[in-house]
């Protein structure tokens, strides 16, 4: 006999996934938790996902999806290209993962644990990637085609290795991390200016001024 699937069931499901990877982590949340917290079985989970893994990526892709369009928005509306540089790199190094620790660190226990000969039930990484490389254009130069692509699995790599030296508690300044990096895609010369704002403009009519009043002396 077909089991008929309900929505109330799989919403149950995964608001009771979200809550307990969240707070426990992945490997300290069974599925039996999970059923029980949702008021069902084991097997009637199984039914609506084939697996702990397929379940975890049903509560993170929708979180961290959300959490890189904010992102996204939130860096539109900066002007100057550094400054859009850092506050994706801020973004993404230390403010997504700490709206949700534990299940950030959850896909990344889920992952380390996985069966390498498995693919990974979404392709969520190439998604984020994706919309990483929306947000540089313009900003970082690429040398090549596909530069942009390698530049983005990079700040990932770099995400997961923050998400799990947080939970670890071996956590280095992030800050001082991000302006070496935009140092190293943009140059000095840039983060110089930045910080001087509208200041060259004045110094320039000092220096005008000056020139001025050494042409009057005959100098």
């Amino acid at each position: 006999m077909v089991q008929v699937k309900k929505a109330s069931v799989r919403n149950a499901i995964t608001e009771s996934a979200y809550e307990l990877f969240s707070r426990r982590g992945y490997h300290a949340t069974t599925l039996l938790d999970i059923a029980q917290m949702a008021g069902t079985g084991v097997s009637s989970l199984y039914s609506y996902f084939p697996s702990k893994l397929h379940l975890l990526y049903e509560v993170v892709e929708p979180w961290q999806k959300d959490a890189f369009e904010r992102l996204a928005a939130r860096v539109a509306g900066i002007a100057e290209p550094r400054a859009r540089l850092r506050a994706i790199l801020l973004g993404v190094w230390r403010d997504i993962p700490v709206e949700n620790v534990g299940l950030a660190n959850s896909l990344m226990e889920a992952l380390a644990s996985a069966d390498p000969g498995e693919n990974k039930p979404r392709p969520l990484l190439r998604w984020v990637e994706e919309r990483l490389a929306q947000m540089l254009e313009g900003i970082v130069p690429v040398r090549s085609p596909g530069d942009d692509q390698l530049l983005t699995n990079f700040f990932m790599m770099a995400y997961d290795g923050f998400v799990i030296n947080r939970r670890l508690n071996d956590l280095r300044d992030i800050e001082q991390l991000v302006e070496i990096m935009c140092d190293l895609l943009l140059g000095s010369r840039q983060r110089a200016a930045s910080r001087r704002g509208s200041r060259p403009t004045r110094l320039r009519k000092k220096e005008l001024v000056t020139k001025s009043q050494y042409a009057r002396a005959g100098r």
